[in-house]
């Protein structure tokens, strides 16, 4: 399964990663692997956000997971080329 990742902020300053899947959110959080230094947000019919804990955790999931990382151009082109079917 392939992931592709935008990376943020949080309000506070923190690294935020959002992440989608063709496949759609509900198999991106059976399949994403979380560290310890993340935590997981999700609400249904929107897509994973993860918070970074502890300095490094963003960087270790994408790593760990193999998420490729877009900036918002290439994010929203995705997005469009996918459609609906990522908040499955």
């Amino acid at each position: 399964m392939k992931f592709w990742g935008l990376r943020g902020y949080t309000h506070g300053g923190a690294y935020v990663l959002t992440v989608m899947t063709a496949e759609g959110a509900a198999a991106a959080l059976a399949a994403i692997r979380v560290n310890d230094d993340v935590h997981l947000e999700h609400q249904p019919e929107t897509l994973p956000r993860f918070h970074e804990r502890a300095a490094g955790g963003i960087d270790r999931l994408v790593a760990e997971n193999e998420i490729e990382l877009l900036d918002l151009p290439r994010w929203q082109a995705k997005k469009a080329e996918l459609g609906d079917a990522i908040y499955r």
